[in-house]
């Protein structure tokens, strides 16, 4: 809830980054960093002596990652090429180590989910990602190479 509440209260504040680029996203690709901030922000909070400032830090970190995110979908719309190459790009060079099909459509707006699925099975047979799970809660994972 404190998630979404957060997403609603960025966007009415003018930031725009969460309708682009998932922030659950990066924070689970950042989770041991997400729990210390909130660890850190919260000793001696009885006392009212706690310190805010881990968590605004890595606050502030997760926003700056969410909008170099962004422009890195930005750049990768304008580079041009075919949709399925644009998928590709985007899995193997910009997109996050562990994804869904929904952050690839999320990250690159306009192309279709059959031509996603059909780069990620190319990928797959080419031995780059590998799917993990089944049905709408399955994601990849790029592998490394």
């Amino acid at each position: 809830m404190a998630r979404a509440l957060t997403n609603a209260l960025l966007a009415e504040a003018g930031y725009g980054v969460g309708r682009y680029v998932s922030l659950e996203q990066l924070i689970a690709e950042t989770a041991d960093d997400y729990y210390r901030a909130l660890l850190d922000s919260t000793h001696d909070w009885d006392d009212h002596a706690n310190d805010p400032w881990p968590w605004l830090k890595y606050f502030s970190q997760l926003l700056a990652q969410g909008y170099a995110r962004f422009a890195e979908g930005v750049a990768a719309d304008r580079s041009g090429g075919t949709k399925a190459e644009r998928v590709r790009e985007h899995v193997l060079r910009h997109g996050a180590t562990v994804f869904a099909i929904s952050d690839v459509r999320a990250a690159l707006p306009g192309i279709s989910d059959p031509t996603i699925r059909l780069v990620l099975n190319e990928l797959k047979d080419e031995g780059l990602v590998r799917p993990q799970g089944t049905g709408r809660s399955a994601v990849w994972l790029r592998v490394a190479t």
